[in-house]
């Protein structure tokens, strides 16, 4: 198991290294804040916790895409860089994820992501932040294991909640636009938050 999570980990690891040798990191841009400036820098509201990875033999051998972790490190950043926890901002990715199973959406990340009118937080301008780029390959090798037929990989969204509003400090999720009735936070996060 502990050679299992030493692959993963070298594997998310190997991505994220080259993301950071791909991708431009600016310093101080428009693009490098959230667009809410009410709670403080992101560094001042959310500071970096570990990301637990599965305890599965099949996700070890499973690199994520590239691409797919680079736009979802951005859709956290743009959508959830501001919300303190962990939990709620892979809840981004997996709404993402819940979408690409749903036939109303499209079926690939960067399709459901890139889709119009669909995620006003995300720019694909905005920085590829690590801590984001790793949290998307996590919660992307957890997904993988789930559709391999593992259960409990540490899923926090229901698969049917397809949608999110923000206040400026948190998401609400629900399973239909516009609905009043949010996600109460149900499932056991594999995240300390």
């Amino acid at each position: 198991m502990l050679r299992r999570r030493v692959a993963l980990t070298v594997a998310l690891l190997t991505v994220a290294a080259l993301l950071a040798a791909l991708m431009p990191w600016s310093g101080s841009g428009a693009a490098d804040k959230p667009k809410d400036t009410t709670a403080g820098t992101l560094e001042e509201v959310h500071q970096p916790t570990a990301v637990l990875l599965p305890s599965s033999g099949t996700v070890a051998e499973y690199v994520p895409n590239a691409a797919e972790v680079e736009a979802l490190a951005k859709l956290i950043y743009g959508e959830a860089g501001i919300v303190p926890s962990t939990t709620e901002q892979a809840a981004v990715v997996w709404c993402v994820l819940n979408r690409v199973d749903n036939p109303r959406f499209p079926d690939t990340v960067l399709e459901v992501i890139e889709a119009p009118y669909q995620f006003s937080g995300y720019d694909p301008e905005y920085p590829v932040k690590e801590e984001f780029a790793l949290l998307a390959a996590d919660v992307l090798a957890r997904y993988r294991a789930e559709r391999d037929g593992e259960e409990n990989v540490g899923r926090v969204l229901p698969a049917e909640y397809c949608f999110f509003t923000g206040d400026g400090r948190r998401n609400h999720f629900t399973t239909e636009w516009k609905s009043t009735d949010c996600f109460g936070w149900t499932l056991e996060s594999p995240y300390t938050d």
